[in-house]
């Protein structure tokens, strides 16, 4: 240390002592720079790296251009900022670094020996914009830079082995990130040959041994063989005794240690385990070396999950309230990602629960929902915002029912639901929001906006799709660079006087103008509470649902393969009748017929609740008898979708409606009536003066053909995928047309008037983890523009399709396809097909 600060006096005495114009003063102030960033990281003071930034930043204002020595100026200033992004976490410090490196290797010749080094440097870059972004494309570009910089070093050169190791993190990553085991093996093979090329005694060893241990941790939660997790743990320890005391990754080598601890206690019940992982945790916490360090949250968040632990096993109080604390200060955490600090809500608010104090499951709750933003930026793939979302499902369905028992307002319970329900469609929302208001009165930020927005609104494979890396990363940081600026623009405009709410989440009086047509009811489940939360043109209310509960739903949506009459019975018991009751809807209407929007959430989502009741008894015990219904993912997209409303009519000289039917699909059930349905609606369309459109069937060509209709009938199947909402489709010859290629379609210059989805399933979701998110195929066409969907939750009868869309357009020619003709036509086909039903079953 003594010896560094001398070599620094006198750099900055010759530096003093060299004019301004002098050649040699580069070359001092570029060395003084370097002195200053070696003292840092011998002691970790951030002075120094600030005074070795300003130094590099000096030189490079200097150099000119084509300077030989400029490549390397921009090389020590990108590590400079990466250094300082990991020590402080800020994004913006980040963008720099990467931003330097790119510049350094555009003009680094291929043949240079520096050409390995920054392409590491900027691979690793990558892989931190990964970590706080979650954003798959970096993760791709760190792996392939990565690789680059390998296949270009000497087999036996000192540097191979940490850049193979690097490697294997980026598949680690890619594995938690996909669940692909391939990847996992790739990357534990990566970490063997690490190790084994490195010599005994090498300071790199404890690294090498450390990311061995993770892959076989990883491997033992995939695999659940707990050889692969005392592998592990034997790997870590060994780590851990040839890692110095002040060494500035500790930490995290700590926590490593003790989440493999932790596993093994829950594997084996033994006591000691347990012990051993609170012990290597509170270490980790404690040598965390500042309060502001971005992975705090994470170490705070395994440290309370030990402490939770020890309180189930003990019920000792203390151990109740240590992790409470850990849990609360994870959260609070200003410097981590929003991913690490909402993972602990879940916990926290079930801990408050369980002790009824709903104050502060309230605050948990409000606390985590505000983050969710944060956690899914405009910049990411809609494929990344489903990973994350999964990751923090089971939060959403705490939120209101904290809200209403800690004697917060129904307006306040739906806000927190509005902010943690559909938020990827809400983040595309706001990308396709009308903006006329602000083009009128601040047209250079609509311009601005518009122009940022734009660079967001395209599908994503457009952005990706080159295979030139230099290209490729370009567009990927343009892509992120424009989702930062659009965030500034927005927080601009919301600045500004009576655009305060402006993509915010609706407010109360928003949410009543909403209901103007009729009630809003959003039905919320919980363990411990059930609720309808009814907005009304002039209040908000709260129903108790005293008869629901979570674990009768969850039997019934078990057995969603064979719904019957009783679980029809049960919904009306239970949810529909005490709604309607309160609602003042008891009788059949003699002629105006009430609407009522439907908003279920968890895994009522999966439940006809507009189809409840008692329909063998020929009585007004059914919602169908008593209301129209129709439903919405959540307010805000009922909210958009209403101002594509409009009362005027399809022009007839230009209307079109494009039909497509599968009475063949490959590997699907035919389907014997749908020529007869293609038929039938033909007929209609040209009574209601509109040109038929019949494309190919086929991906591309019924895209192209929605661009410019004004009614789209599917008829044929629907798949949902199990796993990948975002994949699920109308099958079609050849590519399906998917949730994800509609999410990518903008009709809202527009906005056709319906899409019939004559096909099985197309509003469902099955994945669990997206049940809020409802990611199926009636929401992305309401997404892409139309303003109405009609679809299904279940399979359905190939003849009564026939039935109901014959039934429902002569309900809508007939009512010159205003808005409202939609979903009474529907209802009129669906009562029609009912008394039908009852009709064929009291004849048997």
């Amino acid at each position: 240390m003594a010896d560094l600060e001398i070599a620094n006096r006198k750099y900055e005495e010759a530096v003093n002592m060299v004019p301004k114009d002098h050649p040699d003063r580069t070359h001092l102030l570029q060395s003084l720079g370097t002195e200053y960033y070696a003292t840092y990281q011998e002691t970790g003071a951030i002075a120094d790296l600030e005074v070795s930034i300003q130094l590099f930043q000096e030189v490079l204002a200097m150099l000119p251009k084509d300077h030989p020595g400029r490549a390397l100026g921009l090389q020590k200033l990108g590590v400079s900022y990466q250094d300082k992004f990991r020590e402080f976490g800020v994004m913006a410090d980040l963008d720099v670094s990467i931003e330097q490196h790119h510049a350094a290797l555009k003009i680094t010749p291929k043949d240079h020996p520096d050409q390995t080094r920054r392409l590491q440097n900027l691979g690793a870059a990558y892989y931190d914009r990964y970590r706080r972004t979650r954003d798959l494309e970096d993760l791709e570009m760190a792996i392939q830079r990565l690789q680059e910089a390998v296949s270009i070093i000497p087999k036996g050169h000192p540097n191979r082995a940490s850049q193979i190791q690097a490697i294997g993190i980026g598949y680690q990553e890619k594995f938690r990130k996909l669940g692909v085991m391939t990847d996992l093996e790739m990357a534990i093979q990566q970490y063997q040959e690490a190790v084994n090329i490195t010599p005994q005694g090498h300071p790199n060893q404890a690294s090498q041994l450390l990311n061995l241990g993770l892959g076989e941790q990883e491997r033992y939660q995939r695999t659940r063989a707990i050889s692969d997790l005392n592998i592990a743990i034997q790997q870590y320890e060994e780590s851990l005794s040839m890692t110095p005391g002040d060494f500035r990754d500790k930490p995290r080598r700590l926590q490593n240690i003790g989440a493999a601890y932790h596993d093994r206690y829950r594997e084996t019940g033994e006591i000691a385990d347990l012990e051993r992982a609170i012990q290597r945790l509170q270490e980790a916490v404690d040598t965390t070396p500042k309060e502001d360090h971005p992975d705090r949250a994470n170490h705070l968040l395994s440290l309370g999950a030990g402490y939770h632990e020890r309180y189930e096993k003990t019920k000792v109080t203390a151990d109740r309230e240590m992790a409470i604390h850990q849990y609360q200060a994870a959260i609070g955490h200003p410097s981590s990602s929003a991913y690490d600090r909402i993972r602990p809500s879940s916990y926290l608010i079930t801990m408050h629960a369980e002790a009824e104090d709903w104050s502060s499951a309230y605050e948990a709750a409000s606390t985590a929902m505000s983050l969710i933003p944060l956690l899914t930026p405009h910049s990411l793939a809609n494929s990344d915002k489903q990973h994350l979302i999964i990751e923090v499902a089971g939060l959403i369905s705490n939120t209101a029912a904290a809200a209403l028992m800690a004697g917060k307002s129904t307006y306040e319970a739906i806000r927190l639901l509005e902010l943690g329900r559909g938020v990827i469609i809400g983040s595309s929302i706001e990308l396709r929001a009308d903006i006329s208001n602000l083009q009128l009165n601040h047209p250079q930020l609509a311009e601005e906006f518009i122009r940022f927005r734009d660079q967001l609104d395209v599908p994503i494979r457009q952005v990706y799709q080159s295979s030139m890396p230099t290209l490729m990363a370009r567009q990927i940081d343009q892509r992120y660079d424009a989702a930062r600026a659009l965030e500034r623009t927005i927080r601009t405009i919301q600045n500004l006087p009576g655009l305060d709410r402006f993509l915010m989440a609706p407010s109360e009086d928003e949410m009543k103008a909403a209901a103007v047509h009729g009630p809003i009811v959003i039905i919320t489940v919980r363990d411990y509470r059930c609720d309808a939360l009814i907005i009304k043109k002039d209040e908000l209310i709260t129903l108790r649902l005293l008869q629901l509960d979570l674990e009768d739903i969850q039997a019934y949506t078990a057995n969603l393969a064979n719904p019957d009459s009783l679980l029809l019975e049960w919904l009306w018991d239970t949810i529909a009748k005490p709604v309607l009751d309160s609602l003042g809807y008891t009788q059949k209407p003699d002629d105006c017929w009430p609407r009522i929007w439907w908003i279920p959430t968890g895994p009522l989502s999966r439940l006809p609740i507009h189809a409840a009741g008692y329909h063998s008894r020929k009585s007004a015990d059914t919602v169908l008898d008593r209301v129209i219904s129709s439903h919405s993912s959540s307010v805000k997209t009922l909210i958009r979708s209403r101002q594509r409303w409009t009362e005027e009519r399809v022009a007839r000289e230009s209307g079109k409606a494009v039909l497509v039917g599968m009475r063949e699909t490959p590997g699907q059930t035919d389907l014997p009536f749908v020529p007869q349905e293609i038929d039938e609606l033909e007929h209609l369309y040209k009574s209601m003066q509109l040109q038929v459109i019949v494309p190919s069937p086929n991906q591309k060509q019924v895209i192209s053909a929605l661009n410019d209709c004004d009614i789209f009938h599917f008829a044929g199947h629907g798949w949902t995928n199990p796993l990948d909402p975002s994949r699920s489709a109308l099958l079609l010859s050849g590519e399906n047309l998917t949730v994800a290629d509609l999410f990518e379609t903008n009709l809202h210059s527009r906005t056709p008037f319906l899409a019939y989805l004559s096909a099985c399933a197309t509003g469902q979701v099955k994945h669990g983890g997206l049940i809020d998110e409802a990611l199926h195929l009636i929401a992305a066409y309401q997404h892409a523009g139309f303003r109405h969907v009609i679809g299904t939750l279940w399979e359905v009868n190939d003849q009564s399709c026939v039935e109901a869309a014959t039934t429902t357009y002569e309900w809508i020619k007939n009512k010159n396809m205003s808005n409202a003709s939609v979903s009474e036509g529907l209802h009129r086909a669906i009562t029609k097909l009912r008394a039908s039903w009852i009709s064929e079953n009291a004849a048997r």
